[in-house]
């Protein structure tokens, strides 16, 4: 198959070379779908924070839970 030039005549007379146009709008819609998937990664990750410090502010009153106390102290020692 020939790579010849495709262009879609618009309004008359203005020719547009179609795979330049196609080309474009792909860079848009992926540059969009990426900032809107770290958007949501973003509000993912305050979620999960958000329900951590609710979750110690009701069960452990704001204290550091026992268990990372210990774990800290194993990890110092290796």
């Amino acid at each position: 198959m020939s790579k010849k030039k495709q262009e879609l005549a618009i309004q008359g007379d203005i020719q547009v070379d179609e795979m330049a146009l196609f080309h474009h709008i792909s860079e848009i819609i992926e540059k969009r779908k990426a900032r809107a998937g770290a958007y949501a990664n973003r509000e993912i990750a305050l979620m999960y924070w958000e329900v951590g410090v609710y979750i110690n502010s009701v069960i452990l009153d704001g204290e550091r839970a026992a268990y990372g106390k210990n774990i800290c102290r194993r990890y110092r020692q290796n």
